[in-house]
């Protein structure tokens, strides 16, 4: 990123301190340049819409402390049915409702309408409020679908923190807390694609593969990533990004997502604790986790397939972590992957197993496990490379 400094930094001296900083401007200024620095001064920035970057060419966003530049989600909007509701009904009875406006789009978690890709039932149905009363959202239309008690409901528009889209190439995100804005008290809702500190995309179909450019040269260094209903980083047809030296930290999904016809990108030196996944790599390949520690997590890593296309999930190195305190597997390898390295990790007491093992060709060298709570190697499927004792 030496290019960096050659571009015209974004200067925020004449911002008065209670004024709210116009980060998104500034950052659609920088584009607008053709690439440049944009700082972000000291104090909390609650970002209700999140930052968007599009057709980005060498641009960073660089905070002057990383404990004290600090961009927020603002409180998860959110509510849960209160009691089984049949379809065709127009009011949702709901219990701890919260951060609703009318016009908004509920995301209500619940079997919905077939989906074209899985032919299974949609995990979700979508309304839209057309007035709030206490413990009632009154929808526009009728439900479709009949909704059990219980079922999560949240906002389904909800932005990610920063999202990365397009044509974007050599961007630098770095020295920043990024925090999504969940507390104790709130409800444990996996976010998935929405509320993520840092999503980016290129454009994909699960048939059809990449369909545009890809953005490139992503660099996450430095940050503290915490409090995310979403995943920590999420990137979905993106090449060559690198996550370096991050903290992260007490996330409901996934810390490091390596997503949909990502290739080419690593995650090196980074400490995660207390989030449901450390590393989750759906359909990647030819990528690299090294050298992270992660603890007291639900899952290690996890390596599987959704789409169908040839050479997915091929060729990723997992090498020289340490996983503890996992209560689930430590690995977790599923089928329809291939030829994947796992050498010299360290996993320490792990609640199921050290590594369980689906698809073929996977090499397994130099790993120590230690205190599996089932085995240290569990071979569900495949033949496999395993250079080192089975407990």
């Amino acid at each position: 990123m030496r290019f960096l400094s050659l571009l015209p930094v974004i200067l925020i001296s004449h911002l008065q301190a209670a004024e709210p900083a116009p980060i998104q401007q500034w950052i659609d200024e920088a584009i607008k340049a053709g690439g440049g620095v944009v700082t972000i001064p000291e104090g909390e920035h609650v970002l209700p819409h999140g930052l968007v970057i599009k057709n980005a060419k060498k641009l960073a966003l660089r905070g002057i402390d990383r404990e004290r530049c600090i961009l927020k989600l603002p409180p998860l909007a959110y509510a849960e049915c209160a009691e089984a509701t049949t379809a065709g009904g127009a009011g949702l009875p709901v219990r701890g409702e919260r951060g609703w406006q009318p016009n908004m789009r509920l995301r209500i978690e619940c079997d919905g309408e077939p989906d074209s890709f899985t032919k299974k039932p949609r995990p979700y149905v979508l309304a839209v409020i057309r007035e709030i009363r206490p413990g009632l959202l009154v929808l526009k239309e009728p439900l479709k679908f009949p909704v059990p008690a219980g079922t999560v409901i949240r906002h389904e528009d909800a932005p990610n923190l920063i999202e990365i889209r397009e044509a974007c190439e050599t961007l630098e995100i770095a020295n920043l807390t990024l925090d999504g804005g969940r507390v104790a008290t709130n409800p444990l809702v996996q976010g998935h694609a929405q509320l993520c500190a840092i999503f980016a995309t290129g454009s994909y179909g699960y048939e059809s593969g990449p369909t545009g450019p890809k953005p490139r040269d992503i660099v996450v260094r430095d940050c503290i990533i915490q409090n995310c209903f979403g995943r920590g980083v999420a990137l979905y047809s993106v090449e060559k990004a690198v996550i370096e030296r991050c903290s992260f930290r007490d996330g409901c999904d996934e810390a490091v997502d390596f997503d949909h016809f990502t290739t080419g990108s690593r995650a090196v030196g980074n400490r995660i604790i207390r989030c449901r996944i450390a590393f989750e790599l759906n359909d990647a390949s030819g990528c690299v986790i090294e050298g992270n520690e992660a603890r007291d997590c639900s899952i290690g890593l996890s390596l599987w397939r959704w789409c169908r296309q040839p050479g997915l999930n091929e060729g990723n190195i997992v090498r020289n972590n340490r996983f503890s305190s996992i209560t689930g597997n430590a690995f977790q390898i599923g089928t329809g992957t291939r030829g994947n390295r796992f050498e010299d990790n360290e996993i320490d007491k792990p609640g199921r197993n050290g590594f369980s093992i689906s698809g073929e060709a996977q090499v397994l060298k130099n790993n120590r496990i230690h205190g599996a709570g089932l085995k240290a190697i569990a071979i569900q499927e495949g033949s496999h490379e395993i250079l080192e004792p089975k407990d």
